[in-house]
């Protein structure tokens, strides 16, 4: 594990509490940095920034609730009973989704969100999230779609037949936005969990039936197993650089389910979807910062991978800045193309960034599909008016391209 000493102490409580069970060392490791008095403002503005208020709580109060400011910890008190009730509604609302789409005869699986909290976490209130994603076959997505509209909800952007059906053809897409319109709730369609590494087999019924099922707030949930989700968690961190250390913890304490044969049949899928160093930079950061129970040889393989401990260097020095660091698109896509492992798909990155339209494009332009080949020239006039007169504003190359 990495040495702490140099962290402020607010970053080191944080890091003490970013796990579900505290070990003597991680209490230890919590007093020293609650003895070094810590800013609270800005702790628990760190714990928000990064998803941790229900794990900070928890902690705190368990181990010492004395050397807690009272508002602070009333504060983080109701933020955490609050939490659980918007978690539960969510949880609920998942589970009449799920039965909706079950009764049209469309199979789901759940994934992040209250499933993930239920079983990875075993209490809703302890994983912090904003919506439901929820992954189905491809040629099901519009049946489903039609479903929630019945059930009061509305996509997130109404494109028309023509502009969505080359929005479900996109394979730069790969998810659609429904919100309910009375709660607000957001449920992501997902016919891939990442479209440049998708982890499931979708179409193949041996695949679903591999998946588990978990206890979700007096129900029953199917799950990715937990070799599955431990790729789909490292993609998806590693697609967001990281910014959240809660999904830090996912990774590290599903590290502690893995088996050795887990550990095998994981780093040979990973170098088989050729996604190698996103999966090795996230169990580096898990290993050396949360310390993610990581099997030796699966340490030393992810600290040795090119370029890994240079990326974890630099994500980590934006976790605890006092001004929240943000990743404009043109650092954005230098982390994406170092996080590539070959060079074919760099080229394919940029090429999606620069030609392949987004929901920005389609929806500003709804054009009929014999004219869908002016969204290319659109795409680009748009990206050069949007970051060229930043440029200019700021007076100085922006960071955001």
């Amino acid at each position: 594990m990495r040495d702490w000493g140099s962290l402020p102490p607010e970053a080191r409580v944080l890091l003490a509490c970013a796990r579900l069970e505290l070990t003597d060392a991680d209490r230890d490791a919590l007093a020293q940095a609650l003895a070094a008095g810590p800013d609270w403002a800005w702790l628990t503005d760190l714990a928000e920034r990064h998803g941790l208020r229900p794990l900070l709580y928890r902690h705190l109060d368990a181990v010492a609730p004395e050397r807690v400011p009272r508002q602070t910890l009333v504060d983080l008190w109701t933020h955490h009973e609050r939490r659980a009730l918007t978690n539960r509604l969510m949880a609920d609302e998942l589970l009449r989704v799920l039965g909706v789409l079950d009764s049209a005869g469309i199979q789901a699986l759940p994934y992040k969100g209250p499933a993930l909290a239920a079983s990875l976490y075993g209490d809703l209130a302890l994983r912090e999230f904003g919506d439901l994603d929820i992954l189905l076959r491809p040629n099901q997505v519009l049946a489903a779609k039609a479903v929630l509209r019945a059930h009061g909800y509305h996509p997130l952007y109404d494109l028309t037949p023509a502009v969505e059906a080359a929005f479900l053809a996109s394979r730069a897409q790969y998810h659609l936005v429904m919100v309910h319109g009375e709660s607000s709730i957001s449920v992501e369609l997902h016919w891939m969990t990442d479209p440049d590494f998708p982890v499931e087999r979708i179409d193949d019924p041996r695949w679903w039936a591999e998946q588990e099922q978990v206890a979700m707030a007096g129900g029953r949930v199917r799950c990715f197993s937990n070799r599955d989700l431990l790729l789909v968690l490292c993609l998806h961190g590693s697609k967001h650089h990281w910014t959240g250390l809660g999904w830090l913890v996912d990774v590290a304490e599903l590290a502690r389910r893995q088996s050795s044969a887990d550990w095998d049949w994981i780093l040979a899928r990973a170098r088989a979807m050729a996604c190698e160093r996103r999966l090795a930079l996230g169990l580096h950061l898990a290993g050396e910062y949360l310390g993610a129970p990581l099997p030796p040889d699966v340490r030393r393989h992810a600290a040795a991978v090119s370029a890994v401990p240079e990326l974890a260097r630099e994500l980590s020095a934006t976790w605890f800045t006092h001004e929240r660091h943000t990743w404009g698109p043109v650092s954005s896509l230098r982390l994406n193309l170092k996080l590539d492992d070959r060079p074919r798909q760099r080229f394919r990155h940029v090429a999606n960034v620069l030609f392949t339209p987004s929901l920005a494009e389609w929806s500003a332009w709804p054009l009929p599909r014999i004219l869908h080949v002016l969204y290319l020239p659109l795409r680009l006039v748009r990206l050069l008016w949007k970051y060229g007169t930043k440029t200019a504003t700021q007076g100085h190359p922006a960071d955001h391209p």
